[in-house]
């Protein structure tokens, strides 16, 4: 029995062109997350995809499951464009990196409705005028919290004590957050300030208006910078020890 078509809103995180005249395209979905699927004939056909099916449209996007990790893409149009975006070098490099951010974070099919309502936000701001790389490091912070993993702030990892109150204090991504200077310290400093610009900013949904202090702005950059790379280092463990798993059970 064939699956049913599904319809959701959607931003397009990644293209690739496939054979003479579709496409292969990944999608942040409002209702069933992160996806990929099949847009047969999207490099011709206008009537089913339009300028619906590019970057910086929010869109509403019809699909079928497929029998393998493939959706089927049906048909799509547009909900709203970011085209302001285009305007602005740096506003489309912030917003590049930003769907990079959501492709590699995000798994698949996991509906996330507060990280595409992140997303829409950012490309709303950036659209508008809103500084592009104070824009891009509050989508950061943002989802790294909603996905679970934000670092913490307020105490010491290791001892859980509280650090004085406007004072700097070290901060270790691999450890997962600050770490007073009685337990060992961290390779990097985040200065009172940039403590309560990353709080306010992962607590609430606006994106600034205006720039940031350069001094707070390179330390969060800096900090979110640890954490990525942290990531991308577990990631790696993870999927070497599960395909070391995988042949383990192939052995004789």
């Amino acid at each position: 029995m064939p699956s049913r078509s599904r319809q959701s809103r959607a931003l397009l995180l990644r293209s690739v062109d496939y054979r003479d005249s579709d496409r292969i395209v990944t999608l942040l979905t409002e209702d069933h997350g992160k996806l990929s699927a099949l847009a047969r004939g999207a490099r011709k056909s206008q009537r089913r995809f339009g300028g619906a099916l590019q970057p910086y449209v929010l869109m509403n996007a019809h699909f079928r499951p497929g029998r393998g990790e493939l959706a089927n893409l049906e048909r799509v149009s547009v909900d709203r464009s970011f085209h302001g975006i285009l305007r602005n070098l740096q506003a489309i490099g912030a917003a590049g990196a930003a769907l990079a951010v959501i492709r590699e974070r995000v798994p698949d099919h996991e509906p996330e409705p507060a990280v595409f309502d992140t997303t829409v936000r950012l490309l709303t701001a950036l659209n508008d005028g809103a500084p592009p790389e104070e824009t891009l490091l509050s989508l950061q912070i943002r989802t790294l919290a909603v996905l679970g993993f934000a670092p913490t702030l307020d105490r010491c990892v290791l001892c859980g004590k509280t650090p004085a109150a406007g004072r700097s204090a070290s901060f270790d991504a691999a450890r997962g957050g600050i770490v007073c200077r009685a337990c060992g310290g961290g390779r990097l400093v985040l200065s009172a300030a940039a403590l309560r610009r990353w709080v306010v900013v992962q607590a609430t949904s606006e994106f600034a208006a205006q720039p940031w202090p350069t001094r707070e702005r390179q330390e969060i950059r800096d900090a979110l910078a640890q954490l990525d790379a942290n990531h991308a280092t577990v990631t790696v463990r993870e999927r070497t020890a599960a395909a070391s798993s995988s042949w383990e059970g192939r052995l004789p």
